[in-house]
This record gives structure tokens, sequence and C-alpha cells, in this order.
């Protein structure tokens, strides 16, 4: 089994130094830990890690202009970011795996090895939550058109923001927030959060809405 070089950039280094002590003693890995927060890409291609380890405030705060890629592969830790927040990581930033907060040491290596390999890994409560909301569109038109307001609220949807984020972000109440929540639900014919993530990830562009090409 070839070596997986893994770089660790977790927003909390003691978080990092103790995955790394995990890491170490296993042969099929040789780890590094990311500490240049001001220069992050620049100590990636210093490294050039075949897997990341990052946890969501890494990944948005310090990262925010990578993705997976062949060369570097990302996988996001939960650390209590919330459904949510991982699947519209997941759908938005090209996230090759995913490792709920009760994985195993055992279940990180693998996770690992996987995603070196090029495989996705994603815990199967997720799994079975993105499928299941996939399947709940399958034979559904979807075919209602969004006003310009409902697109902005979709697309701050799947950034991950909530209904009281959003109303701030585009100032209005959080009751409207909810009717215009409750009028793309109809439009879409879905029933929540997850199928609207589900759908985004599904067609990547969203009935009534362009995608740049």
């Amino acid at each position: 089994m070839p070596v997986s070089k893994v770089m660790l950039a977790f927003s909390n280094l003691l978080f990092s130094e103790g995955v790394a002590r995990l890491l170490e003693d296993d042969k099929n890995f040789t780890v590094c830990i990311l500490k240049d927060r001001k220069e992050p890409l620049k100590a990636i291609d210093a490294e050039r890690p075949d897997v990341i380890l990052l946890d969501i405030i890494t990944l948005y705060n310090n990262l925010s202009d990578i993705k997976s890629n062949q060369q570097t592969k990302l996988i996001l830790v939960d650390t209590g970011c919330g459904e949510e927040n991982i699947m519209s990581a997941f759908v938005n930033r090209g996230l090759s795996g995913v490792l709920m907060n009760n994985a195993s040491s055992a279940l990180l290596k693998k996770a690992i090895v996987a995603v070196a390999n090029g495989e996705i890994w994603m815990d199967n409560k997720t799994i079975k939550n993105l499928l299941s909301g996939i399947n709940s569109l399958k034979n559904k038109g979807n075919e209602g058109k969004l006003s310009e307001r409902e697109k902005e609220i979709v697309n701050l949807v799947s950034l991950g923001f909530r209904n009281k984020e959003i109303a701030q972000k585009l100032n209005i109440s959080e009751p409207t927030v909810k009717t215009h929540m409750c009028r793309i639900f109809q439009k879409l014919n879905i029933l929540n959060r997850h199928q609207l993530m589900a759908l985004t990830l599904k067609n990547q562009s969203l009935p009534g809405t362009n995608t740049a090409k």
C-alpha cells in the first residue's frame, strides 16, 4: 500500500496534534500540520499532501479558495457543525469525504486510505439522508419558477445559512423568510431543507435559475 501524506488543518491546534499522534505510528501515513493561517495555500503547495483533514471553520475561514481535486483531497471532520452545514459543504466545496464526530481511529484511517485512492467516503446516515432526499424528488416535475428573492434565499440556504441569518443578510424579517421557504418548498414540490440540499446536489442548479458555465 503506498504511503499517503496527510495534512491536518483543524482550527484547534491541540486537536491537530492529537490526530497526528493517532496517525504517526501507522507506516501507511506521513503527517504534517497546517500552522500558517496567513498564507495556507502556499503551505499546502509546499507540502503537497494527498489528503487534508479539516473542520468547518478552517474550510470556510482559511481555505475558502480550495476544493478537492486530483492532487489534494479534502475530508471534513464533523466537530459539531450540524448536518445542514455538512451537506452544504459537500455540495458546494466538492469534499471527498466526511467523518462524523463518533468515528473511531480505525475508521479515520480507512477513510484516509479510501479517499487517497480516489473514493468518496461519507457517513452512512448522511448518505441515507442525501439519497432519501434525492429519491423523494424522483418522478416529480419541480417545474415551479422561483422569484428573484426566492433564488437569493435558496442560494443562502445552500451555503448553510439559517433563517435568522438569511433575514439579516436580506434585511427582511425572519417570518418573511419562513413564508418564502414555504413557497419555495411548494414550487419545488419538496418538504424540507434536506431535500432542497439534495435537489441542489442532484441538478447542480434549480428550476428557474441559471448556472454560469
